[in-house]
């Protein structure tokens, strides 16, 4: 007989080597695929006018408002998959329990029938939501699916019951009650039966939250000369504090792993400051109180801030995977600076303090944005910025007077209107700060704007010999000055198309303010609005083939964007709130030039790598080793 092998069992030790490769590829890339000690966290913050709720990195970076809209959003808990966050929101009238996609989108009321309603946390299986109901001392706990159905009251007690927290296993749930004593810690089964308090002498309770081995529970007290965070067995034995700050603690929260803590931490005395390109500080603010995000080890060492500024950052909660945190942060009111895609996607907050930003104007590379600055009772002044918000430096005149700032094309030089040496003008400098030229003096001029050759500058003139405001053109020098409007109706904010042939404007000579275009000689007026709203603010898309604009037609300011002729006019923000001040970035970063580098590819998952050469090398052992024995 010979010695070969029969291919009935060949094919019957590969599919063996397959499934036992697979199952060992799933086993190993388990360990790999497993989330870092650092993940993201979701939190609430003030910093935009209204409590609105963030994700960030837990680390502090790729931070992302995912609310944003008017109204007070508070209470962030994500779903146990990730694909969800539940939270409180007032936007329908009372508070109620919300859940949208963990990008901000989908956004479902739960609560439409109930009032007030609150605190919502998902149970470990994601189906149910345990969550508050009622005010002024009367709240109770309920359960409801996760869709808002089959709403379920499992608290009924004197005094307020708050604060619910369900244990991993999704068989407890975990809160706070005023009942027995002022903020005790209880937990219940699910269904609200078998209460037990936990720590006879725990009082001034809150914020209980489990930790994700179902062994212990945190918790915040209240309590004079103990405020901190505890922790306690599920049992009730054993409670010892963590943290060692003398400040207001809230809402702790486990990383999915069990290894970090974050929480809310009271700050006091706190200052922020930008400082200028020379190194010197201006627009300092200060305030005596204030939360920010801190994260540190289960045992309480290692206390790092993560979130810092002018506003209050709370309610910090971690994603599943542990790669994300989201938060609230509760406001700083004044106007800011965004960036965002043509279409209205990814708005991204550029500003970094809470004073006035306004008219921002995109270096021609697209490296910085020149802007208005306004803190206070000081007078604005004209600044730059790197295009992510970074590196803030005020225009290098000694004044205090300065604004509507545009570069010339060649991101050479800036023009701009300010007070100098006694003189009220328009002003030109080169970017260096090395020379200061008056180009055309004695009058108020806004609206700056530079021809595409640099050859010209365009501007509004206020207050001219007709006692109204005035579009003029003047050779970059100061020489040939020439008005393109006349009339008794007022002509402002002139926007050079492209190729220089065209000039947009705003005028209110039908009656209310429209955007015209006509020939960069003045000719051919052409109204491309026309309707009853007040349309302002025109800027050229780079291909000249678009205008985006400022419209009020909805109700409030909104960015619009339409064809150069007129047609095909949309709304592109679409929010509650104002915007205004569009600018187009930049032709070199729609078209990128020959000599670009080639775009980079995403890289493929090194997870992913890793299961298929685990695979690979699996089967290749396991057929090594079955031939090697029938040799």
């Amino acid at each position: 007989m010979g010695t070969g092998v029969d291919s009935t069992m060949v094919t019957k030790y590969f599919h063996m080597t397959f499934v036992m490769g697979f199952l060992f590829t799933i086993c190993l890339s388990s360990v790999f695929m497993q989330p870092g000690n650092y993940g993201k966290i979701a939190f609430v913050s003030d910093r935009d006018t209204k409590n609105q709720i963030y994700v960030m990195n837990a680390d502090g970076r790729n931070l992302v408002n995912i609310t944003n809209n008017f109204f007070n959003n508070t209470n962030p808990s994500w779903s146990p998959g990730g694909t969800k966050i539940a939270f409180s929101s007032d936007r329908d009238g009372n508070y109620g329990i919300y859940t949208m996609n963990t990008d901000g989108s989908g956004v479902q009321w739960l609560t439409s029938n109930l009032d007030d309603g609150w605190d919502p946390a998902w149970s470990p299986d994601g189906q149910k939501i345990a969550f508050v109901v009622g005010r002024h001392g009367d709240e109770e706990i309920y359960v409801m699916d996760a869709d808002g159905t089959k709403q379920v009251k499992v608290t009924n007690r004197s005094g307020a019951d708050y604060g619910p927290a369900w244990s991993p296993d999704g068989k407890k749930i975990a809160f706070v009650s005023e009942t027995g004593g002022s903020g005790s810690l209880y937990v219940m089964n699910a269904d609200g039966s078998n209460v037990q308090r936990l720590g006879s002498h725990v009082t001034e309770a809150r914020d209980p939250t489990w930790s994700p081995d179902g062994e212990k529970i945190l918790f915040v007290s209240w309590e004079k000369d103990k405020k901190g965070i505890y922790i306690i067995n599920a049992d009730g034995s054993d409670v010892r504090r963590l943290d060692n700050s003398p400040s207001s603690v809230d809402n702790p929260a486990w990383s999915p792993d069990g290894t970090k803590i974050a929480y809310s931490l009271g700050v006091e005395n706190y200052n922020i400051s930008v400082t200028n390109a020379d190194g010197t500080e201006t627009l300092s603010s200060s305030g005596m109180w204030k939360y920010d995000i801190f994260v540190m080890n289960a045992d309480g060492t290692n206390q790092r801030r993560l979130t810092s500024g002018p506003t209050e950052d709370k309610e910090s909660t971690w994603s599943p995977d542990g790669e994300k945190i989201a938060f609230t942060a509760y406001s700083d009111i004044m106007d800011q600076i965004y960036m965002m895609n043509p279409d209205g996607s990814d708005q991204v907050r550029l500003s970094t303090n809470s004073c006035k930003h306004f008219l921002p104007k995109w270096s021609p590379d697209g490296q910085k944005i020149a802007f208005n600055l306004f803190c206070g009772d000081t007078s604005f002044q004209a600044y730059t910025m790197d295009a992510v918000g970074s590196n803030y430096a005020i225009l290098p005149v000694t004044e205090s007077l300065s604004g509507w700032p545009a570069w010339s094309p060649d991101g050479e030089k800036i023009a701009f209107s300010a007070y100098i040496d006694g003189i009220v003008g328009i002003y030109v400098i080169d970017v260096r700060g090395n020379t200061v030229v008056n180009v055309k003096k004695g009058g108020w001029y806004t609206d700056i704007a530079w021809s595409p050759d640099g050859e010209k500058i365009a501007y509004t003139a206020h207050g001219d010999v007709e006692g109204t405001s005035k579009i003029y053109v003047i050779n970059a020098d100061g020489s040939n000055l020439v008005s393109l409007t006349s009339g008794n109706n007022d002509d402002w904010n002139p926007a050079w198309s492209p190729d220089g042939k065209k000039i947009a404007f705003v005028s209110e000579r039908d009656g209310n303010l429209e955007i015209y275009v006509m020939d960069a000689d003045g000719s051919n007026h052409v109204n491309l609005t026309n309707n009853m709203a007040s349309d302002t603010a025109p800027t050229w898309s780079p291909d000249g083939e678009k205008i985006a604009f400022v419209s009020d037609r909805d109700g409030n300011e909104e960015i619009y964007v339409m064809n150069a002729d007129g047609s095909n006019q949309v709304n592109i923000t679409n929010n509650p709130c104002d915007d205004r001040d569009p600018d187009w970035c930049c032709q070199s970063l729609i078209e990128p030039s020959p000599t670009s580098s080639p775009p980079v590819t995403e890289p493929f998952p090194t997870e992913i790598y890793a299961a298929i050469i685990i695979s690979l090398v699996t089967a290749a052992v396991l057929v090594y080793i079955f031939f090697k024995k029938r040799s």
